[in-house]
């Protein structure tokens, strides 16, 4: 059985709690299958632990975003290994039966927060090192 999740990519704001929706994103990605915390969650924060997003690259060796549009693509590419299970959302046409969202904070130089919803409750807020610690069962 799948378990749904989808992915949002969302530009951190002043005043704005990782423990709420937003109301802009820059990508939102669904992903079908394994999308509770220990699976997808565990593979998207150990993917991001580490990087820093920039504007303007330069620095060579540091694990670094070229802004969020880049951390967008990134991400993208990370999960998407064939056909099916990962898609970018269709505004128009949206999956339903989430059984978890994340929305993947950032902006340029500052760091990355992931919050994790279920049942439109919020039940984690973290860096993704904070995510490593909790959900990390290996």
């Amino acid at each position: 059985m799948a378990t749904r999740a989808k992915i949002h990519v969302a530009r951190r704001e002043e005043g704005v709690s990782f423990s709420v929706v937003p109301k802009q994103t820059i990508v939102d990605i669904y992903s079908h299958w394994d999308g509770y915390p220990e699976g997808l969650g565990v593979k998207l924060a150990s993917y991001l632990d580490g990087y820093h997003i920039v504007n303007g690259l330069g620095r060579e060796g540091d694990k670094l975003f070229n802004g969020l549009g880049c951390m967008a693509a990134s991400i993208i590419a990370e999960l998407k290994d064939g056909p099916g299970n990962v898609y970018i959302e269709d505004k128009n046409r949206p999956h339903t039966w989430i059984d978890y969202e994340y929305y993947v904070w950032g902006d340029d130089h500052k760091g990355i927060w992931i919050s994790i919803f279920s049942n439109d409750e919020c039940i984690f807020v973290g860096k993704p090192e904070m995510l490593l610690e909790k959900y990390n069962t290996n």
